[in-house]
């Protein structure tokens, strides 16, 4: 078990833990204002989060300095706008996703900002929870659909339908330790992922689980390698086998919803002595 879930998990994951789900949580934080300038301020802060990833891009010559700089933001204790504990988010597999329905209670739909601002895509994947969705329900007007109520029910079902497309799941949680939005998105147009995946910003970190292949079952189709999002796996030109690059693995699961015989399983990264501080 990780530190942060050590510290805010209550015998449990951090964002397991009733408590950190709960509106209660959220106001005891003086939450309210945050979130709404969160909501009023969503395409200036998603926009030039995107805008700086480009610039990176563009000149790596500002590398360095921009991953001080997030880093510097994600760590710091004090100020406005706090993301303590050089924590953000994690990413979480299916069925914790869908046990932190079950926790919350109703969950909610919006768009995701991520695919609006680098595709202009109006896809309905991020889902607030406790008062972040009560404060966007009746706020958002920058999307057609503005923001849905799911039962538990229709969020697991949801959360299903985002699995079958390949889509990573996340959690986010800022300041630690209250969870205020689970995520669905796809690199590189997350901005979550993507400073991790492309930069190794740790702002971010990965799952309590790795995947684990049994060759015996696999045919090596290559179905896994394709949905894999963080380049952990491959097919193996001797043995005609995928294998798991369990140092890239983040947990996500994604690659076990493709595979058409089964061969892939989820194991906890604690089981695994080499990767107990890879996170």
């Amino acid at each position: 078990m990780c530190k942060f879930c050590y510290k805010h998990g209550a015998g449990k994951r951090w964002y397991l833990n009733e408590r950190n789900l709960s509106v209660k949580l959220a106001k005891e934080l003086g939450y309210e204002q945050w979130e709404l300038d969160h909501w009023k301020l969503i395409d200036k802060v998603y926009g030039d989060a995107s805008k700086m990833v480009a610039d990176v891009l563009n000149d790596p010559k500002l590398l360095e300095p921009t991953k001080k700089m997030i880093e510097d933001m994600v760590q710091k204790d004090e100020g406005p706008r706090v993301f303590p504990e050089g924590h953000m988010g994690q990413v979480i597999t299916l069925e914790e996703a869908k046990k932190i329905c079950e926790v919350a209670g109703d969950v909610y739909r919006v768009m995701c900002p991520c695919r609006r601002m680098n595709r202009n895509e109006k896809v309905y994947t991020c889902m607030p929870l406790g008062l972040h969705g009560e404060t966007v329900e009746g706020y958002v007007d920058h999307a057609p659909k503005g923001v849905e109520r799911l039962t538990v029910q229709e969020g697991q079902e949801f959360l299903d339908e985002c699995d079958e497309k390949g889509l990573v799941h996340t959690i986010a949680g800022t300041p630690l330790p209250l969870a205020f939005a689970m995520c669905n998105c796809q690199y590189p147009e997350c901005i979550a992922l993507r400073p991790r995946i492309d930069f190794d910003i740790h702002h971010f970190l990965k799952g309590h689980y790795v995947a684990n292949v049994d060759v015996d079952n696999c045919t090596g189709c290559g179905s896994c390698a394709m949905r894999c999002q963080f380049g952990a796996i491959n097919i193996q030109p001797t043995l005609g086998r995928a294998h798991v690059n369990q140092f890239k693995c983040f947990g996500c699961g994604v690659c076990r919803g493709a595979c058409p015989v089964d061969a892939i399983t989820l194991i906890q990264r604690e089981d695994i002595p080499a990767l107990r501080e890879e996170w």
